[in-house]
């Protein structure tokens, strides 16, 4: 358990609660063996009698917090259970102990649901879960605020050798996959990719071209054959940030439902991918999955060492290779992110790209290369902090 004053008080009172309602469930006059036996033997609504039994059940207590009845709640349970002749001093204990954790909630807190929020961190069953509820809590406010929402975001990076060691082709992808306005005219931004290095103070965006040459003058890298909507054209630019702002056609909700995909290819000049090295996908649109997959060589990985991390949005551009303010960053985002490597062949699906392995088998062909000599490193995370960025790092395996 965390030390702290709120822990060692919240642990003495909530274990005291835990074993006075269980005492009262052992008192009633029948066995109980599951909570539907709770809210029929008393008579009390059944929601209740489920948080009951849990409460008597989770051996967690501060995962019990979740399952305290409200005061209301409570006593309407002590009431039923004394009709069925429970003994009044095993009731006064039980409202003593729940007298105690609200006058903790009172002291610590202020209300319930702050409570609930500051003791599941004390538990790791119970801070996954809570990391997973507030992020859906975050998703439906974010959706309004930022005027947007996509199914699934998907970055892929595919590392093309050359013959040069020290010059790499990056084939990047990055696509919103059920994408969609939720309040009408409100923009959007391509960011072009961008190159940080520990020599230089600012990132560049490096030389590229699309992977599939626009026909119709557009200037963004649209993979048309992957995008299922009328493109957006540019409405401004900004060199500053090197970035586009589209404004978006049709309409909102689903009505105005899209797949935007866009796919270019990058010189890497100077890049050695088996030094310490890393790569980024910034998630700016609220979205119930983010995805990045990274696509290297299968010598490469059989020689490194990949890891995954989700880092905030709190960091500066110029943080970018200062590890102790990365490792800061992780520790204030309560977020585990999905990790696998596969070979690339049989990484061939994605919850919510219905056609991710056409686009994986679509751009192989077109770099004409084999998928069967590559391997796909794989972050994924639901409902993302938005603004955050998934990140993998490598480096070489020791050979000590």
């Amino acid at each position: 358990m965390k030390s702290s004053l709120l822990g060692q008080q919240a642990q003495e009172c909530l274990a005291g609660l835990k074993c006075a309602v269980t005492d009262i469930l052992q008192a009633l006059p029948c066995d109980l063996e599951q909570p539907r036996d709770v809210y029929k033997t008393l008579g009390i609504d059944r929601m209740i009698g489920w948080n009951i039994f849990k409460l008597h059940e989770v051996e967690d207590c501060f995962l019990s917090v979740k399952h305290i009845p409200r005061k209301a709640a409570f006593k309407g349970f002590l009431r039923a259970a004394s009709r069925k002749g429970v003994p009044d001093s095993v009731l006064a204990a039980a409202d003593e102990n729940f007298t105690k954790f609200e006058e903790l909630v009172e002291l610590h807190a202020g209300d319930r649901p702050s409570m609930e929020m500051m003791l599941l961190a004390y538990s790791a069953e119970g801070a996954s879960q809570a990391s997973l509820d507030h992020r859906k809590l975050a998703f439906s406010g974010n959706r309004f605020l930022y005027g947007l929402e996509a199914r699934t975001r998907l970055t892929v990076s595919l590392f093309e050798p050359t013959d040069s060691p020290s010059d790499w082709k990056l084939t990047l992808l990055k696509g919103s996959f059920g994408l969609r306005r939720n309040r009408p005219d409100i923009p959007w931004f391509y960011v072009r990719p961008r190159i940080f290095t520990e020599f230089e103070g600012q990132p560049h965006s490096p030389e590229s071209e699309p992977l599939i040459k626009s026909a119709g003058g557009n200037t963004l890298p649209y993979y048309t054959p992957f995008c299922n909507c009328s493109l957006p054209g540019v409405a401004s630019r900004s060199e500053f940030v090197e970035s586009i702002e589209e404004i978006f056609p049709l309409e909102t909700g689903n009505a105005g439902l899209m797949d935007l995909v866009f796919a270019e290819v990058v010189n890497l000049r100077g890049f050695v991918i088996d030094e310490d090295s890393s790569t980024s996908a910034k998630v700016i649109t609220p979205c119930l999955r983010a995805a990045m997959d990274i696509i290297v060589p299968t010598t490469v990985v059989e020689n490194t060492r990949f890891a995954p991390r989700i880092v905030s949005s709190i960091l500066e551009e110029s943080d970018t290779y200062n590890e102790k303010l990365i490792d800061l960053a992780r520790s204030i985002l309560p977020v585990k992110p999905g990790f696998e490597i596969k070979p690339t062949g049989e990484q061939n699906t994605l919850d919510g790209v219905d056609n991710y392995g056409e686009i994986i088998e679509d751009i192989f062909k077109r770099r004409d290369l084999n998928p069967l000599n590559y391997t796909t490193i794989r972050v994924l995370v639901h409902f993302p902090v938005i603004p955050s960025n998934l990140d993998i790092t490598w480096k070489p395996v020791s050979t000590i």
